[in-house]
């Protein structure tokens, strides 16, 4: 997920800007793809009794990769930051943040707590930051490429970035650090869903 100016203009209007990974719905959405393919061939072969063994399992995976992969974000808006994550949300205003850690996922520092956003955009690969700016040296000759293009490759600027440009700005804005509380909530349904598929697993595990 790449800064752009539409994105950023968005955030200083106060519109939420979501940001998560790339491939996760897609993974989240090939899942259930196999799920429901495989409770089908099930069905329609006949075979229903492994279809009522296998649909506790197959809803149970289908429940953990909303969890993991679906549902996680990190959203961005002229107040603060939201943490979406698979069972807990965390809305943390721009005045109660500490400290943004972006290496291998997204940490925020408030109120003496540390928030981990599942969904927050990965950093970019070595492959992945240099490969637009290799193809763009392969149309020039070597010999007149200076030394330093030879060897540098452009830094990727991710949906990461934003988030931390967000902060900035809020604290150059005026912000008061510690002047706002954060706010956490559990998701009921999520987790009432997930505690049925578990106890559906165990029932048909027992017989």
């Amino acid at each position: 997920m790449r800064l752009d100016g539409h994105s950023v203009a968005k955030a200083e209007d106060g519109q939420a800007v979501t940001h998560r990974a790339p491939s996760a719905r897609a993974v989240a959405a090939a899942v259930w793809l196999l799920a429901a393919g495989t409770l089908s061939w099930l069905l329609v072969g006949g075979a229903t009794t492994a279809t009522g063994e296998a649909a506790p399992w197959l809803i149970l995976l289908s429940w953990l990769v909303y969890v993991a992969q679906w549902r996680p974000c990190l959203r961005v808006d002229g107040f603060g930051f939201e943490v979406i994550n698979g069972w807990r949300d965390h809305r943390i205003p721009f005045g109660a943040v500490e400290d943004i850690e972006v290496r291998f996922t997204t940490v925020i520092w408030a109120a003496g707590k540390k928030y981990v956003s599942w969904g927050a955009p990965p950093p970019p690969t070595a492959l992945g930051a240099g490969f637009q700016h290799l193809s763009d040296l392969k149309s020039r000759p070597y010999s007149i490429l200076p030394s330093n293009e030879r060897i540098s490759q452009p830094e990727a600027r991710t949906g990461r970035d934003a988030v931390v440009a967000a902060w900035h700005r809020a604290r150059f804005g005026g912000i008061t650090p510690g002047q706002d509380g954060v706010t956490s909530r559990w998701n009921k349904p999520v987790i009432a869903v997930g505690v049925l598929a578990g106890l559906a697993v165990v029932i048909t595990a027992s017989f």
